[in-house]
């Protein structure tokens, strides 16, 4: 409690003590809501100011959608802005696939390959990916997409009997490890 800061002379009078233990709840909520103003300011931790954030960035506020999935749709945004270069498709790339991307340039055929070598299978969010660059590349260059699978070398030191719980889809897009 606040009142154990104060002069002793002050915490003996039951007037004060009863005008302090009042204030206790009020001035807790005042830090509580100090706080969370205060994480709103960041995007990693935002959760009722990212409808701020993607009003300011001109970004549709869909409030039905994860967090998460907000968050990644604002920091591509930001990450967005400026010329577009290869760390920049790099990054925008990495925001939405939650893992580490190669970008390649392939400047004679205007087109611009991007490999998601962080994941096994399709990252997520892909249409949103698909958005964003569209909204930061330039006109008149492709891209494509390089999505890494398991192959039948990484599947082969294991048993059929291991793997017979798990569906194709879940061999050649997971991590066998797991």
């Amino acid at each position: 409690m606040l009142i154990q800061r104060y002069p002793e002379f002050l915490q003996k009078g039951a007037e004060f003590a009863d005008i302090q233990q009042a204030l206790e709840p009020e001035r807790l909520a005042l830090w509580q809501a100090q706080d969370s103003l205060c994480d709103q300011l960041n995007v990693d931790t935002a959760t009722w100011g990212l409808k701020s954030w993607e009003e300011a960035l001109g970004i549709p506020v869909e409030v039905s959608k994860d967090t998460a999935f907000r968050r990644s749709r604002v920091k591509s945004k930001l990450r967005g802005a400026g010329v577009t270069t290869v760390a920049m498709i790099q990054n925008v790339a990495e925001s939405f696939s939650n893992g580490d991307v190669e970008v390649t340039e392939n400047p004679e055929q205007f087109r611009v390959a991007i490999k998601f070598v962080g994941t096994i299978g399709i990252p997520p969010n892909m249409d949103d990916l698909t958005a964003s660059l569209r909204e930061i590349m330039p006109a008149h260059l492709g891209w494509d997409y390089i999505i890494i699978y398991n192959t039948w070398d990484a599947v082969k030191p294991r048993t059929w009997g291991a793997l017979a719980s798990r569906t194709w889809a879940d061999v050649k897009e997971s991590d066998l490890n797991a």
